[in-house]
């Protein structure tokens, strides 16, 4: 829970600052901090208790995972559907992403992605990449180091005014296969949505959003990374907007 309280402290200083230093927008920084808290509620550990909002199902899962929170991702030029919150079924690009193989608990969302409401995976040979919220990660920029600073994990926030939004990855609730090892590091290929946002809608290029890819170094988020989109709102006035 330690780390789930810092990385919310993070998220919302990091934002605030942005926003503050941007009066002419109309978004109260209270608004700011509630709508991370509801991104955040998929990093929670969440217990042993299903939590469903807004056509999501969030569940914590047992067993084998990848976890791709720190991954970058290359389209494919082919399309994967997914689940749309509001119902139905929406077609995307497909980005594949290399991730670590985990084993433990962690959280789904049982409507999510390509999810069929349970924590089964596909099949035998398959897993969900799902989501567990830890500061070590091994990452294919650094070798797949297993610990220390090169499997540090850190969260950052890649800014609307990148206009990368729609080139941000999904992969929360997607099919993975052809496990492998990288230098002793159990890894598989995900296959998830280019900009896709967890409701199963397009996100729009001027969208921030949060991933743990690239140790903070701002020049992943032009690489496809693995990603949360950030919704703050408009501001009151769009054409007073600074680019």
């Amino acid at each position: 829970m330690a780390n789930f309280s810092n990385l919310l402290f993070d998220l919302r200083q990091n934002v605030a600052h942005v926003t503050l230093n941007r009066p002419h927008k109309a978004v109260s920084r209270l608004k700011i901090i509630f709508g991370l808290w509801s991104i955040l509620m998929v990093c929670s550990p969440l217990g042993g208790v299903a939590v469903a909002a807004a056509g999501h199902h969030y569940k914590p899962c047992h067993g084998y995972f990848a976890l791709c929170a720190a991954s970058t991702c290359t389209p494919t030029g082919g399309t994967i559907t997914v689940n749309v919150t509001k119902g139905g079924t929406a077609v995307f690009p497909e980005a594949d992403c290399v991730c670590p193989i985990f084993y433990g608990r962690a959280t789904a969302d049982l409507k999510g992605g390509t999810m069929t409401g349970s924590c089964t995976p596909p099949s035998t040979d398959e897993l969900w990449s799902i989501y567990q919220n830890t500061t070590q990660i091994p990452q294919a920029i650094n070798g797949w180091a297993q610990r220390g600073p090169l499997a540090w994990a850190p969260n950052q926030i890649c800014k609307a005014k990148l206009d990368l939004g729609d080139e941000s990855v999904n992969c929360f609730g997607f099919p993975c296969d052809s496990e492998a090892f990288i230098n002793g590091v159990p890894v598989t290929t995900c296959h998830c949505a280019l900009g896709e946002s967890f409701e199963g809608t397009a996100v729009a290029p001027h969208t921030a959003f949060w991933t743990h890819a690239g140790q903070r170094h701002q020049a992943i988020c032009a690489e496809h990374p693995a990603a949360v989109p950030i919704d703050l709102g408009q501001p009151a006035d769009p054409s007073a907007e600074t680019p």
